[in-house]
């Protein structure tokens, strides 16, 4: 989802909790009751990232455990030139990934400042968006390490690969 229409379903989102707000004041339900829309929709987007919590430290493992193998392929002399590279299309899904995982960091801060907006103030939320962001991060790092790696494993057998040519003539 592109950035404008995240903004756009934000502010649409934030337009109909307070018109549901307004509507159940007007209808002379004390505020509590007014607010459930607002809490319903905290409820599941917090929900939401529970979810996105436990995939996030899926991924960040499997990130973690490619670099082991690379630095494993690295290591033998034999297998290293088994995993090369030619068209950086490894190391474009592993940026691509990198990246989106930058997205949806920058998309989860715009839903919080949008309850911060709304005046909704959730100890849940907050926690799971910390736990959230330190998960991003996670697998961030891990993503970059593994780009590293890549590049260094490249450049070792690369170099490997001439000197055996070389050897050769």
């Amino acid at each position: 989802m592109s950035s404008s229409s995240l903004q756009y379903c934000l502010r649409r989102l934030q337009a109909l909790s307070r018109q549901a707000e307004h509507w159940l004041v007007g209808t002379l339900h004390p505020q509590l009751m007014a607010r459930l829309p607002l809490w319903f929709l905290c409820w599941r987007h917090c929900h939401k990232l529970d979810g996105k919590i436990a995939r996030l430290h899926g991924i960040a493992d499997k990130l973690e455990l490619w670099r082991a193998a690379i630095r494993a392929h690295a290591a033998d002399p034999q297998r290293s030139a088994e995993l090369l590279d030619v068209d950086r299309s490894l190391q474009d899904d592993v940026a691509s990934t990198r990246d989106d995982l930058w997205l949806l960091r920058a998309e989860c801060i715009d839903v919080e400042r949008m309850f911060d907006q709304l005046g909704y103030r959730s100890r849940g939320l907050r926690q799971r968006q910390a736990v959230l962001m330190t998960s991003l991060e996670r697998c961030c790092v891990a993503a970059s390490a593994v780009l590293a790696a890549l590049v260094e494993h490249e450049a070792a057998a690369l170099a490997q690969l001439r000197a055996r040519r070389t050897c050769v003539e």
